[in-house]
């Protein structure tokens, strides 16, 4: 269920926009961004030291709340790409402060569901596309939850399941890229300003690839079918609903209707018998996504988590996030070090995960994180947030000049979320100790990777290349040392230096 967007125009308005040429129209439209902006964009405009302080690291003031719920209100205004890139930015502390990443986490979506007849167009063009009648026995025009991008019905095929209906809204596609071209006009604008350990124009490319994602429906039920079986060791605890792919189209989700309560109700339960099994279940599914299968639900929010009769149902597989094999390595290793107290190994995973500047202090880093880490093994067990821990590892790398990839942010608000979700189920639960008891699985999966045939024909490639390129190699390096062009560097990580 899609619940991310804003405002769409109404039939009307698009077609007189659609109208217009399009350079025109992408002028009117960067028009009416500033308009919506201006607000927020003059009450930061009276206070400019707050913001260099922040930039700065030294964070003796916070920027007001009235500019942080500017900046929501004018996002919401916007619709579904600035919406989006709202709660993208939601996931990056070393870019923004707390005030205003509170804010955005609370962008949703408040527009109207569409009307009968855009309805019943919608399902003449997917029974078009589908190049069939439409399989519905009943379809109820009233939809189970509205947004920017898509709305849900409800509806009974031939044979009496019931599911859920996911429809795209008609002409959202050309809104959304639009409005994507003009945010990587203003972060190419912007990047030589902020410097290049924010990466904004690889924020706008993840943003990119999330919505991409979100209006592919095809996409969305491939990536449930995958969760599906991936999660399939957890059930019934943890369930991710069935997809029927052969009934869904680019913008048509058909899957099947799950009966529970959102987590976000007060209502929602799980008996007290339950509780510490499906916890536990819900962690690991997601240790599971993020360390083995490098693929994870990206808004595990509760309302997106349904409390059924047997457990957990896992809602809304639009907004996927991907961890290539190398990141979510180290992501283990910071996590395995910091059990062991280890700060200097600490460091090393995540200077494997990130990329130091021309400006990195490294040492400087390494000393935070020799402050950092004992520190939370300080925190009482209820405080203590892994995806905080990686949060703080993430704003204390950036003033230090290391970049880390867009993605790293979303894992570490998914990874928070998921930590507070699983204490929402059992309160006392020790997620540290939940991790520490999914290691045997992950060993497991490390070693069939290791034992693959892949795995042996690639080790067998690399040592071949490697022994081609070796005496080169020793050639070049007796070379420097002939003629003192030989440099040693001490690594100032290292335990040792």
């Amino acid at each position: 269920m899609e619940t991310s967007g804003g405002p769409v125009p109404a039939p009307a308005a698009r077609s007189a926009i659609a109208s217009r040429p399009a350079r025109s129209r992408t002028a009117a439209r960067a028009v009416q961004i500033a308009r919506a902006l201006r607000p927020w964009a003059s009450d930061i405009a009276k206070s400019p030291e707050t913001w260099v302080d922040l930039w700065l690291g030294f964070a003796r003031s916070e920027p007001s709340p009235a500019s942080a719920e500017q900046l929501r209100v004018g996002l919401e205004q916007l619709g579904p790409v600035f919406i989006k890139a709202g709660q993208l930015l939601s996931t990056r502390p070393d870019l923004l402060p707390k005030r205003y990443l509170d804010a955005l986490a609370g962008l949703q979506s408040s527009v109207a569901p569409m009307s009968d007849a855009e309805v019943t167009g919608c399902l003449a063009e997917y029974a078009a596309e589908l190049g069939s009648s439409i399989p519905f026995r009943d379809f109820d025009p009233t939809p189970l939850a509205a947004a920017s991008l898509a709305q849900v019905h409800r509806a009974t095929l031939g044979d009496g399941r019931e599911v859920a209906v996911k429809l795209q809204r008609r002409g959202v596609g050309e809104v959304v890229r639009r409005d994507l071209r003009l945010l990587q006009i203003g972060a190419r604008a912007l990047a030589p300003m902020v410097g290049e350990v924010y990466d904004l124009p690889g924020l706008v490319e993840e943003l990119e690839l999330t919505l991409s994602d979100e209006l592919s429906f095809r996409a969305e039920a491939d990536a449930l079918a995958m969760f599906r079986e991936n999660l399939a060791p957890f059930r019934p605890l943890v369930r991710v609903p069935e997809v029927f792919g052969e009934l869904s189209t680019e913008r048509v989700l058909i899957t099947e209707l799950v009966h529970g309560t959102p987590l976000s109700d007060p209502a929602a339960s799980v008996p007290p018998e339950r509780r510490r099994a499906v916890a536990t279940a819900l962690a690991h599914a997601y240790f599971q996504m993020f360390f083995v299968d490098g693929v994870f639900h990206a808004d595990p929010h509760p309302g997106n988590l349904l409390a059924t009769d047997e457990g957990i149902a896992v809602l809304d597989f639009g907004m996927v996030g991907r961890i290539e094999r190398q990141v979510a390595d180290n992501l283990v290793r910071i996590l395995l070090n910091f059990v062991l107290r280890d700060s200097h190994g600490v460091a090393h995973a995540f200077l494997d995960i990130g990329k130091p500047t021309r400006a990195a202090d490294e040492l400087g880093w390494i000393m935070e994180v020799r402050r950092l880490v004992p520190r939370y093994h300080g925190v009482r067990l209820e405080r203590l947030n892994l995806g905080a821990l990686l949060v703080d590892l993430l704003k204390s790398a950036a003033r230090s000049g290391i970049q880390a990839p867009p993605v790293i942010g979303l894992i570490c608000k998914s990874l928070a979320n998921m930590d507070g979700t699983v204490r929402r189920i059992d309160p006392s639960i020790d997620v540290l100790e939940t991790f520490q008891s999914f290691i045997p699985r992950l060993l497991e999966s490390h070693a069939r990777r290791l034992a693959s045939p892949e795995r042996a024909a690639k080790v067998a490639l690399d040592m071949s290349i490697g022994a081609q390129r070796t005496p080169f190699q020793l050639a070049t390096i007796l070379e420097k040392l002939a003629t003192g062009r030989m440099r040693l560097v001490v690594d100032p990580l290292s335990p040792g230096g």
